[in-house]
């Protein structure tokens, strides 16, 4: 069994080995109390189902970098319209974003619904019998929900348990590090390394809101701040991540900061909404303290291990993807639909003639900066030549391909650039090609964009071109 279907077991018989012991008691239907924790997470949903006699079930969650929400439903379609099912996905939708938990009539039944740390779970009961068993229903969603929010840290504890003699990264130790904070002070609890692109959180507690992982604090930010060494701790408000994060949960509740410090050096903080506003002391303050002493030299090495890492797959210029990245991304996903844009910084050697090549460099980093800008979360921009960059959209079409390639263009053409307050004209040329519009290949992407890339240059430059179909590409 894989270590990431360990973690899923793992983390579902969190919520359904209450779920299941509860059916004991009241005697209820469904699978048996000895049933093992391979068989869900979606039969504990299936279980709930019948347990409480319901028309549906349903959970919510929004994933960290992702670009929608994760959805799960099992419901009775026999009993229920389409218009009562949408009713419930965009209650609970409500209930996810906004953090609310209680019962609601609807048309043809109660949704009773809880909300939390980006993910709502709820049941769609029938009027009658089924009603009299709410406050049981309600603690199954909590526990269903409480198991749903630490799947992640047992999946990334069961990734590094399946082969101890790997490398940590620096998520695997700071979401440890979150769980065991979590454990010692009941508080919630994030962590944050200070790696070369700033001050990141890299590990989110049980409890935390994990919609925080992955995001920066801002450079003069509390959080920031800490991180880089600059207080031993402090004591500030749920906005201590400043303008890159409001609060999402609208809290005045103040949170304690610490820096994680390896000898000489801060590699990081730990933030902890402090229970009642009373910082910890005692046994409990020297088990935090000593959690951290232990982590923080694991911090520091994943986070040098991941700037190797980085450093062989990252164009050192831009800080786009290199060659080697794009073609390593295309090839591991197995893509088998996307679009591929070519694009190449018209008369750039004049530039370079011109102004020098510190000024060449210069256009570059802002092209590469608006490649970021101009694409979605999902895409992966690369510089893969001198001045050739490509921008790799997965699932994208070719019409959705053109249109990138378009806006990027646009944008290039009317975003003011000068060097040394000397205004220069920047303009670049697009190739486009998609698969399975141009090819029923990924790997024939590349040529097919370089192709239509020539064509453009030589049509005029200042110009998208999208590839024709090739015979048997």
């Amino acid at each position: 069994m894989s270590a990431t279907a360990i973690g899923l077991g793992a983390a579902a018989g969190l919520a359904a080995g209450l779920l299941l012991g509860r059916s004991a008691r009241r005697g209820g239907g469904g699978i048996a109390p000895a049933a093992g924790a391979h068989l869900l997470p979606d039969p504990a949903l299936r279980w709930l189902l019948r347990a409480h006699g319901a028309l549906g079930v349903w959970m919510t969650e929004l994933l960290p970098g992702e670009d929608g929400p994760s959805n799960e439903r099992f419901i009775d379609a026999e009993r229920l319209s389409v218009a009562q099912i949408t009713a419930v996905d965009r209650r609970l939708e409500r209930a996810r974003d906004q953090e609310q938990s209680g019962a609601e009539r609807l048309e043809g039944g109660t949704l009773v619904f809880r909300g939390g740390g980006g993910i709502a779970v709820g049941l769609l009961l029938p009027d009658g019998p089924a009603l009299a068993t709410l406050p049981e229903v309600e603690d199954d969603l909590a526990r269903l929900l409480e198991g749903v929010r630490r799947r992640p840290q047992v999946v990334a504890m069961a990734q590094a348990q399946a082969d101890e003699g790997s490398v940590e990264t620096v998520g695997s130790v700071g979401l440890r590090l979150a769980y065991q904070l979590e454990r010692v002070t009941g508080a919630e609890v994030v962590v944050a390394a200070c790696e070369p692109a700033g001050v990141r959180i890299v590990g989110a507690s049980g409890r935390a809101d994990r919609r925080l992982l992955d995001s920066y604090a801002t450079p003069d930010s509390v959080l920031g701040g800490i991180a880089r060494g600059g207080e031993d701790r402090i004591v500030a408000d749920a906005n201590f991540m400043g303008g890159s994060m409001a609060d999402r949960r609208q809290r005045s509740q103040r949170v304690l900061l610490l820096p994680l410090r390896n000898a000489h050096d801060t590699v990081g903080a730990v933030a902890l909404w402090l229970p009642d506003e009373r910082e910890p002391t005692g046994v409990a303050l020297g088990e935090i303290l000593e959690a951290m002493r232990n982590a923080a030299p694991r911090i520091a090495r994943a986070i040098e291990v991941q700037g190797f890492r980085q450093a062989a797959r990252v164009d050192p210029l831009t800080g786009l993807a290199n060659r080697r990245a794009l073609d390593d991304v295309m090839r591991r996903h197995g893509a088998s639909d996307g679009a591929l844009i070519y694009a190449d910084l018209d008369r750039f050697k004049s530039l370079n003639d011109t102004l020098g090549h510190p000024a060449g460099d210069a256009a570059l980093v802002h092209f590469a900066r608006l490649i970021r800008e101009q694409v979605r979360s999902a895409d992966v921009g690369a510089r893969v030549g001198g001045e050739e960059f490509a921008v790799w959209l997965p699932g994208a079409t070719l019409e959705l391909g053109v249109r990138i390639a378009e806006r990027l263009r646009v944008k290039l053409g009317t975003t003011a650039w000068d060097w040394q307050g000397r205004v220069w004209q920047l303009g670049a040329s697009f190739g486009v090609a998609a698969c399975p519009e141009t090819s029923r290949r990924v790997e024939n992407l590349a040529a097919q964009a370089d192709a239509a890339l020539y064509v453009a240059k030589n049509s005029g430059r200042n110009r998208v071109e999208a590839a024709g179909k090739a015979p048997n590409a």
